[in-house]
């Protein structure tokens, strides 16, 4: 297969209806999925909220109250993340330090020596890497407050 450069969206778009007509069902970016998803959250809890729609029992009423918190969970899952981003196989192996628990140092700046990545799951493939989207750097104390000022107010 020619690996070579797409050109343009009119190009994109038609591979991706090539992928589908393979696949027999929708492709979507990733980015497309996850907006659509919000929309539908929106959606539900816009038509339980809204006076003018909340008149009646709506589609969702049980659950609204509860998706802003789940959308929190879902953006911050290292878990979602390694498996849509980093295209890691769901780890079902328990660490035996971490013992399927989150450990914040583990994951940033202590290594695990079981390579579990500091989310309590040992990697499944050797050539995994611990995936979190989030780049760690460090910086020196006195730089911290002025990197800040510089940001929010402009330089000094």
């Amino acid at each position: 297969m020619k690996n070579r450069t797409i050109r343009n969206e009119q190009e994109a778009q038609q591979l991706i209806a090539q992928l589908e007509r393979y696949y027999r069902e929708p492709v979507l970016p990733l980015s497309r999925f996850c907006s659509t998803m919000n929309a539908w959250r929106e959606c539900i809890v816009k038509n339980n909220t809204d006076p003018a729609l909340a008149r009646y029992a709506n589609h969702g009423h049980q659950y609204y109250e509860f998706l802003e918190d789940v959308y929190m969970d879902i953006r911050k899952s290292n878990l979602l993340a390694r498996l849509f981003f980093g295209k890691e196989p769901l780890r079902t192996r328990m660490c035996p330090i971490h013992k399927g628990h989150y450990d914040g140092n583990a994951m940033f700046f202590n290594k695990c020596p079981q390579l579990c990545d500091g989310t309590g799951w040992l990697r499944e493939r050797p050539g995994d890497a611990g995936f979190t989207g989030i780049k760690v750097v460090e910086i020196p104390e006195p730089q911290i407050g002025k990197r800040w000022v510089q940001k929010w107010f402009g330089k000094p």
